[in-house]
């Protein structure tokens, strides 16, 4: 929460599983290490991973004390990942999200992933809208099936029928990852046209671009701009404000120029990156002079990112904040943040409430140039 009373929603965390023995793909070993090197450029020095913490298989119980003892976060919505052609549990499995929202069932949301390949993929959307009460579904532009990459576009017939599934269902959020590719995916299926098609199919779904600003920043901001069905979730992105601060500053100023600041939702990507530092960044953010007289981008005011740490994702949701205020007040990490907080280490040192490693968890990475 922040110092003010409003609170923090993080719009996608993870449970990733970074153990060698997760590994289906040759390829998997460079999703890792990739992931790794991501949170080196992107966070402060003291806030980057010890290796021994990270190449592990993150628990549940690891996830919600670093997103509510070491953050600010009151909120999170888990998302599981649909890579099981690389890792044998998906890389982010949807057990862990369900276990983390039984433990935590007013602090956790789930947009649970769904590969429309699957046979029984419309069977799924509706299994898990109604006997798991999930806050959406989180689609991947690709797949690598029988050696080799297969496009999935929000607009291709496979995707279609799971499209009209998760309207049928009422499914409020469809988040689709866009981002710069990893391993060996081609770029081509990263790109954002297939969004625009989809949110004017569908006006009844909210699309959510995961890892907007990122990378096709300008097709982005027009998507938004063109389809109020559009919001940018900024993982990733929001910890380039704490790194490269002017690319920030670039994006957020497109997405507010063009769209202004209440379909942008802040995620911090937990267990990926460490949740603090884009909050601390965020709040403390200040459109540049020059951006601002030469770009035209506007002045970021405390409404807006009030906006953007926390009232856009409730709303999305439709979740009413004082109603949530309520249900977090006086529970479990309420209480221990209290107790941090008269200690004076809230939000607690980086890892600092991390497991201790065994000593097979640490292990050379392999550079990829």
């Amino acid at each position: 929460m922040l110092e003010n009373g409003e609170l923090v929603v993080d719009a996608v965390s993870h449970c990733f599983n970074h153990a060698d023995d997760n590994h289906l793909h040759p390829h998997a070993q460079r999703w890792d290490d990739e992931t790794y090197e991501l949170g080196e450029q992107l966070m402060p020095e003291e806030y980057v991973f010890p290796e021994e913490i990270f190449y592990r298989n993150h628990q549940p119980e690891e996830l919600e004390r670093l997103l509510f003892l070491e953050s600010q976060i009151d909120y999170s919505v888990y998302h599981s990942l649909p890579l099981d052609d690389y890792f044998k549990d998906g890389y982010v499995s949807r057990e862990k999200g369900f276990e983390l929202r039984d433990r935590n069932p007013n602090r956790i949301g789930m947009i649970v992933d769904i590969n429309p390949l699957e046979d029984d993929a419309v069977e799924q959307v509706e299994y898990y809208a109604k006997k798991k009460d999930v806050d959406g579904i989180k689609l991947y532009p690709s797949r690598y099936q029988n050696g080799r990459d297969l496009s999935l576009q929000l607009n291709e017939d496979t995707v279609r029928p799971v499209l009209e599934k998760a309207a049928d269902m009422d499914i409020g959020t469809v988040g689709i990852h866009k981002f710069i590719p990893f391993a060996t995916a081609p770029t081509k299926y990263f790109r954002i046209d297939d969004v625009e098609e989809a949110a004017l199919a569908f006006p009844e779904l909210n699309f959510e671009v995961i890892h907007a600003g990122f990378s096709f920043l300008e097709e982005t901001v027009f998507a938004m701009a063109s389809h109020d069905n559009v919001y940018a979730n900024i993982e990733n992105t929001a910890h380039m404000a704490c790194s490269r601060p002017k690319k920030f500053a670039r994006s957020l100023g497109e997405m507010l120029y063009w769209a202004g600041p209440e379909r942008i939702v802040f995620s911090s990507g937990a267990t990926a990156l460490h949740p603090q530092p884009p909050i601390d960044a965020i709040w403390d953010f200040e459109m540049p002079e020059d951006l601002r007289a030469g770009e035209d981008y506007p002045e970021v005011t405390q409404e807006d990112k009030q906006k953007i740490l926390g009232k856009n994702k409730l709303r999305l949701m439709g979740k009413d904040p004082e109603q949530v205020k309520k249900d977090i007040k006086g529970d479990k990490w309420n209480q221990k943040i209290q107790t941090l907080k008269e200690q004076g280490e809230y939000p607690a040192p980086p890892w600092s409430t991390y497991e201790e490693p065994t000593e097979d968890a640490s292990k050379e990475r392999v550079k990829f140039v």
